[in-house]
């Protein structure tokens, strides 16, 4: 049996994997996609700097609160309310996300926004602008930047476990360099579903109960002295869950809908919260559809480590493990190598089901 520290690892060198498998892939050789994992990619008015460049330009906060015109920052144990008072300001505040390391400075007592420090991970998903024309349509929405973990809340029941949602978030962890761990909530009301798809693949798993708080505390080996970002549906229960790791009731709750199973958005904006002296705790809205940005269906395989051993003797180079003749991966899982329900999960991710 693995510890928790190795099991972080595991998911940790996934990215690092994925990026070596491009590399290889790519006879361009042009790796500048990882040259700098936080780069805006908006606006140039938002200037990204080395911590090392950072910290002679002013003091460093950690965004906790966005609210335009109004935010809040984390610095230095203390929560700081700033307000963006221009339109240069505003337009700042538009490219941050929860988590951004930011350079600021007083003036009186109000933080000026003077840029961030390049972001070391970051959770994305695809949005779609309404207001755009075709490809252009599509962007980049940051959920959280800086994180360590990602908590991906799923529940038993109201609403019922959704397999195909874990992974999508499984694949995004990893795109953004940021270790997954699996929390099954509201274990009081039903009975947690097989997840032995995601055990047998180190996936940190860990189930609890808001409402007994049982199993909460073995949440806390995993989270502590890290930045975490909770993820799910509406209704599964993130802010719950970080109510009882605070024991305090921080943040609004609300029962799912009993006809429609579906969860109600009581968490309207992303927000941080300190545990500790060391721990931060980032709620989120709940999202009912997850766009993957920045992956395509030529890299998605990359996100399948188990997959790697067996596509060296794929027919195909740039087999796609789905259709081919040929395929070393098809076969790994007719003769019981690779997990059939982890290739099924591929495969609904891969057409999109």
């Amino acid at each position: 049996m693995k510890n928790k520290g190795s099991h972080a690892e595991h998911w940790k060198t996934r990215r690092a994997m994925r990026i070596k498998s491009l590399r290889q892939a790519n006879s361009t050789g042009d790796d500048s996609e990882y040259s700098r994992i936080g780069s805006t990619g908006s606006r140039a008015d938002l200037e990204v700097y080395e911590n090392n460049e950072a910290q002679k330009l002013g003091s460093i906060g950690i965004l906790a609160e966005l609210n335009p015109p109004k935010f809040t920052l984390l610095h230095d144990k203390h929560f700081i309310l700033g307000k963006a008072e221009t339109d240069y300001q505003l337009d700042l505040l538009d490219q941050l996300a929860i988590g951004d390391n930011v350079i600021f400075a007083l003036e009186g007592k109000n933080p000026i926004i003077k840029g961030i420090t390049v972001r070391r991970s970051k959770l994305a998903r695809l949005r779609m602008d309404t207001s755009k024309k075709s490809v252009l349509r599509a962007e980049e929405h940051i959920i959280a930047a800086n994180i360590d973990i990602a908590v991906i809340v799923a529940s038993t029941v109201q609403p019922p476990f959704n397999p195909n949602l874990v992974d999508r978030y499984l694949v995004i962890s990893q795109y953004g360099n940021v270790s997954p761990l699996l929390c099954i909530t509201k274990t009081d009301l039903a009975k947690a579903p097989d997840l032995s798809m995601y055990e047998s693949a180190d996936l940190p798993v860990v189930k609890v109960s808001n409402a007994t708080k049982d199993g909460v505390d073995r949440l806390l080996p995993y989270i502590k002295g890290k930045i975490c970002v909770m993820i799910g549906s509406s209704g599964v229960g993130k802010s719950s869950l970080i109510n009882s790791l605070l024991g305090d009731e921080v943040l609004l709750t609300d029962e799912v809908g009993r006809k429609s199973g579906k969860g109600t958005h009581t968490t309207s904006t992303t927000s941080l919260h300190l545990l500790g002296e060391s721990t931060m705790l980032i709620d989120t809205p709940g999202i009912r559809s997850l766009g993957m940005w920045g992956i395509d269906k030529d890299s998605l395989r990359l996100y399948y480590p188990e997959f790697a051993e067996f596509s060296q003797n794929c027919k195909f180079r740039d087999c796609t493990h789905s259709h081919e003749p040929g395929c070393a991966v098809k076969k790994a899982v007719e003769e019981g190598l690779i997990r059939r329900d982890r290739y099924d999960s591929y495969i609904r991710l891969l057409t999109k089901e």
